[in-house]
């Protein structure tokens, strides 16, 4: 009986996992050089910095802001989660903010995790974001609102 309501657990806790990996891969991550000091980051901040109204982090590197393509899951959850603004809402917004001396230009726009990845991992003062299951040990998850990806009310999550 004691191995049953072992097996019984250890299939209870993998399922519990494999929802919670789920989860995770789902949510949107905010990801950072793993030099980088930037651990948490308040909604709000993070709405500033990639609106480009931020231009320095806390170690003193200018933030240099990425982004994914157009029609993108990852740009779509970033348009709905962090910008709350549909793909010409954005347009318009940065059309605007570099006209009145709020921002220099748009994020650097980039095709693919895999060169959002490299460019984070190698650009002191980058920041960007990803589908957290494109995360890997080259790059830092940043914590939003003192939570990370696949906690529950973590606020990033992908449509």
């Amino acid at each position: 009986m004691l191995k049953r309501v072992s097996i019984a657990s250890l299939a209870l806790a993998a399922a519990i996992c494999a929802a919670s990996a789920q989860e995770k891969s789902t949510d949107l991550a905010i990801v950072v050089a793993k030099a980088s000091s930037f651990d948490n980051v308040s909604s709000l901040e993070l709405l500033r910095i990639f609106e480009m109204e931020k231009s320095k982090d806390g170690d003193g590197h200018k933030l240099i802001v990425t982004a994914r393509e157009s029609n993108s899951p990852e740009r779509a959850a970033a348009l709905t989660t962090i910008y709350k603004m549909d793909d010409g809402e954005y347009q318009t917004y940065f059309l605007r903010a570099v006209f009145a001396g709020r921002a220099s230009g748009k994020p650097q726009q980039l095709n693919s995790a895999a060169a959002v990845r490299r460019f984070v991992a190698a650009t002191p003062g980058a920041i960007g974001y990803l589908l957290a299951s494109d995360v890997d040990d080259s790059i830092k998850i940043v914590k939003v609102d003192g939570k990370a990806p696949g906690e529950a009310g973590y606020p990033l999550k992908a449509p």
